[in-house]
């Protein structure tokens, strides 16, 4: 015969392991939540730090707005560059988001100079980070969106 501490635990094992695996489950469907172009939309504030020419430090503040179709267009605030400091340089771009929520952005500056970048986009597209590609520069990018400005598609 069973005594009821027994069946009790019995019970808890039974009910924990559904819990379990309802959230497993949830968090397995989150988890292949289908990134797009659409997942960046609106206007995001960025932060950036890194190295240029192998040696030179950079910082930099921007201002972008992203058209959610693999169009962006911005605003790099202020760069400063091994002290050299530059502001409101308008910036334009392409960029492409993948299933896996990875992306791909091609920069080009007012001055002609590009900057390539590989990133992630996080939060449900609140968030994302980038790190740029090229040769001899390591510089990564942090941006998050204004919600104030953003505009659900």
């Amino acid at each position: 015969m069973i005594s009821i501490k027994s069946l009790a635990t019995l019970t808890f094992c039974i009910i924990s392991a559904f819990g379990t695996s309802v959230v497993l489950n949830t968090q397995q469907a989150k988890a292949q939540k289908v990134c797009s172009n659409s997942s960046l939309y609106g206007v995001y504030e960025g932060e950036g730090y890194g190295f240029v020419n192998n040696t030179d430090p950079a910082v930099q503040t921007v201002l972008n707005t992203f058209d959610g179709n693999g169009k962006m267009t911005g605003n790099i605030l202020a760069r400063s560059v091994a002290g050299n400091v530059r502001t409101n340089v308008s910036i334009q771009a392409t960029y492409q988001v993948n299933s896996d929520c990875s992306f791909t952005l091609s920069v080009t500056r007012t001055d002609g100079t590009t900057a390539n970048y590989n990133g992630v986009v996080y939060d449900n597209g609140n968030k994302f980070t980038q790190t740029q590609t090229d040769p001899g520069t390591t510089f990564n990018v942090r941006g998050e969106r204004l919600n104030s400005y953003y505009r659900s598609r």
